[in-house]
């Protein structure tokens, strides 16, 4: 899924439509919100295609021709909602998080003033003061780049010596101390067996957001940004310290990392292009482990696949044994294994998935090539600089702010030194906070109801299987078996995280902290999991967090405390934050219903959209108990492509109003989000109408579906940088805003409740909706 204080200038956009018609705006764009005007669908004239009239601030447009601009035109025109200047997008979303966090930072200060602390609290007080502390000696121009020196002296040890052990010693550290490297040795759910944990192997280490900022034409601003980053980080640094000619050694490294990874979009697709071996079988295979087959179209038309000579996998062996070594992984594998499986072949103990073979048949070509040797060199400084940037100086700190929230996203000025040490405390602490938070922030009646939805969404979901109309009996059956099989996961975990092994001294500097927290962290998230059962009580977020997700390999969805609020969930009428029609209200005469109504626009339809992840095209290739199998006919499976193949249609496009440059969603990669929205109305709507079937008039039922439709747009409304929408369509795999806001027009009840019709603006045919659920 998801995903102020001073006035922003309103920007001109133009949205290029494929059939050449175009549509003006003038608003503060946002990123993080998802609108699809549908690209390959002619917008008739006079419908309001050409205007955006909800940001112009003169007449509101009708629901039929903008849903998005008409529910929330108050707001998008209101001059005194603008984006903070420490946010690059502002909207339902982040106005909750940023709540949420004020609520944090509030429940920390009171630890300050309490006469007794429990241990847990101790450790928030702790980072908390330390932080500060940090900020405090900054601004009176105190700072150090110890932290530098530390790594750059570790860099210089390892990378005099045999470049080759040298270089998987320094890289095996960096796993360790969670410095960005060309890969990463973690572990997950196995895709063929989830109940437990195997380790993997994956690509890893670019700077830049996406594959395509070192390539594509409209990006050679920010590579150009890039270069004069990292000029000034050496001159910050010491010029004299780093490789010569620091910045272009560094991007032309990372241009040949990029050059190998895959795209943002084809990274979805991670069924196809995973291995499950081990890492004795892993060089001498090398040649075989899988890739996705579409990736070789990224090297251009005459290239050919990679391919090891065996000479060649004798030095990558050889590598390969000293990292291992010095991570001692073999044998804590084994260790693992033999502890937690003790009556089953330790030859599964060195079990490991890699995923995109083409990656590590190029990657150790780029690591061991002399000529690659000082770029090399650069690269591993910059990202040793990088991963202390925040703990040295403030001059570090801002550049690096400068680039990656500034010139990348559009944000203005760093957030308080509270907010970003609460932003810290979560990184680090997050489960400590979220049990504090809970306490305070969240009721178990609150639980219920929202249990209470699932149950209404998944009674409707198990209905539409039933009377779906092109899936056989076979993938219906186990389509059944896998929506009876999620598990719900609701405002709080059941079983906490413990923080026990990890400890502060009083005389520990925030510096030292950071060393504690990151053995502690490889140590819960790698060393203690792998080759071990999957914990099944886990969260992959805390309570404090404004999102939700699905887990394939766990088949579960989670619900944190802080999203079951407005926008998503209010407990009374006068806790709605969109518009209410009063003729509707009137229509309706029941505010209980509205609310009902909101709250199944809100956090039911994003309850329906984490249950339909499961059914969506990655989502679909799991099976009831999280194993990766393929569980559709041939005949279904194609009837659902020719869906996705529709969807890919409804496209839409931003053009950077300083640089006249298109940016496109990109519907492969937006596809499964998009499924998932379209689930989320879809499910939600029909629980809505069940829940008041007969017990309304005609005329109520569609004033009540009016409320429904109203409260989904509102919980996408957002204003942005353009910053941020060029990053967000290169890199997001949620659609903007406005796109996910006029989904709407996909389905039938939005076509009734607001009788559209041809020729409107959100009008579509019925052959170009995309309907599933």
């Amino acid at each position: 899924m998801p995903n102020f204080l001073k006035t922003t200038t309103k920007t001109s956009t133009t949205i290029l439509f494929a059939d050449g018609a175009k549509k003006t705006t003038t608003k503060v764009r946002t990123v993080y919100d998802l609108i699809a005007e549908l690209a390959a669908i002619p917008i008739p004239s006079g419908t309001g295609g050409e205007t955006n009239t909800a940001e112009s601030g003169s007449t509101r447009p009708r629901p039929q021709d903008d849903f998005y601009s008409y529910a929330n035109h108050a707001w998008l025109t209101d001059p005194t909602v603008v984006i903070p200047n420490e946010y690059s997008s502002w909207g339902s979303f982040m106005a909750l998080r940023d709540e949420s966090l004020k609520n944090q930072i509030e429940l920390l200060k009171e630890l300050e003033k309490a006469s007794s602390l429990t241990v847990d609290e101790s450790k928030l007080l702790a980072v908390w003061k330390a932080s500060l502390k940090r900020f405090h000696d900054w601004a009176a121009g105190v700072g150090s780049y110890l932290p530098v020196d530390e790594r750059l002296a570790l860099i210089e040890t390892h990378l005099s010596s045999n470049l080759d052990d040298g270089l998987a010693t320094y890289l095996a550290d960096s796993q360790e101390s969670g410095v960005s490297g060309p890969f990463t040795i973690n572990q997950m759910a196995n895709y063929e067996d989830s109940e437990n944990a195997v380790s993997t192997l994956r690509a890893s280490g670019l700077s830049l957001p996406s594959r395509d900022y070192y390539f594509d034409e409209n990006y050679k601003e920010k590579r150009e940004f890039f270069v004069a980053h990292l000029n000034k980080v050496a001159k910050l640094i010491g010029e004299d310290r780093l490789v010569p000619d620091f910045a272009e050694a560094v991007l032309r490294f990372e241009t040949k990392l990029a050059t190998i990874t895959l795209k943002r979009a084809q990274q979805r697709e991670s069924t196809k292009y995973y291995t499950i071996t081990t890492i004795n079988d892993l060089v001498p295979n090398i040649n075989s482990l899988k890739t996705l087959e579409e990736k070789q179209a990224n090297y251009g038309p005459d290239s050919t696949p990679a391919v090891v000579t065996s000479e060649e996998q004798t030095r990558i062996s050889k590598f390969m044994e000293t990292l291992y070594g010095k991570l001692n992984l073999r044998e804590n594998l084994r260790a693992n294994f033999v502890k937690n499986y003790p009556e089953t072949d330790t030859i599964l103990a060195e079990r490991i998935i890699v995923f995109d073979g083409d990656y590590f048949r190029r990657i150790y070509a780029i690591l061991f090539d002399k000529s690659n040797a000082e770029d090399l060199h650069a690269y591993l400084q910059y990202k040793a600089i990088d991963a202390v940037s925040g703990f040295c100086t403030k001059e570090l700190d801002e550049e690096f702010f400068d680039l990656y929230s500034r010139k990348f996203n559009g944000q203005k000025e760093q957030k308080s030194d509270d907010k970003r040490t609460a932003d810290l405390i979560n990184q680090w602490l997050g489960f400590l906070l979220g049990k504090v938070y809970v306490s305070r922030f969240f009721s178990l009646t609150d639980k219920a109801r929202v249990s209470d939805m699932i149950s209404e969404i998944a009674a409707v979901m198990d209905a539409s299987i039933d009377r779906n109309d092109w899936l056989t009996s076979i993938t219906k059956i186990a389509a059944k078996e896998k929506l009876g099989s999620f598990k719900n996961k609701i405002g709080f975990p059941d079983v906490w995280r413990s923080y026990d092994i990890l400890t502060f001294e009083d005389s520990d500097t925030l510096l030292e902290m950071k060393k504690k927290t990151s053995v502690f962290n490889r140590r819960l998230h790698f060393w203690d999991k792998v080759n071990g059962p999957v914990d099944k009580e886990e969260w992959f977020m805390t309570p404090q967090t404004v999102n939700a997700y699905y887990s394939p390999l766990k088949t579960e969805i989670c619900f944190p405390a802080a999203i079951i609020q407005p926008p998503f969930y209010a407990k009374s009428f006068d806790a709605l934050t969109f518009e209410v029609d009063a003729s509707d209200r009137a229509l309706v005469g029941d505010d209980e219903l509205i609310v009902a109504a909101a709250n199944f626009g809100g956090i039911a339809a994003v309850i329906a959209h984490e249950i339909t992840h499961g059914f969506d095209d990655q989502g679909r290739k799991y099976d009831n108990k999280g194993n990766v199998r393929d569980w559709w006919t041939e005949e279904d499976a194609a009837l659902f492509q020719a869906k996705c193949d529709v969807m890919e249609k409804q496209k839409w496009s931003f053009i950077e109003p300083a640089t006249g440059k298109t940016h496109w969603t990109q519907p492969k990669l937006t596809m499964g989000e998009n499924l998932a929205d379209l689930g989320g109305l879809s499910l939600g709507v029909q629980a809505l109408l069940k829940r008041v079937d007969g017990k309304l008039s005609s005329d109520a039922r569609k004033a009540l579906t009016r409320f429904f439709f109203a409260s989904w747009a509102n919980v996408w409304k957002k204003k942005a940088t353009d910053e941020f929408m060029v990053n967000q369509l290169a890199t997001d795999p949620h659609s903007p805003g406005e796109v996910r806001a006029n989904l709407v027009k996909n389905i039938d009840q939005f076509y009734d409740a607001f009788s559209v019709k041809k020729g409107d603006g959100m009008y579509l045919v019925p052959a170009d909706r995309v309907v599933m659920w």
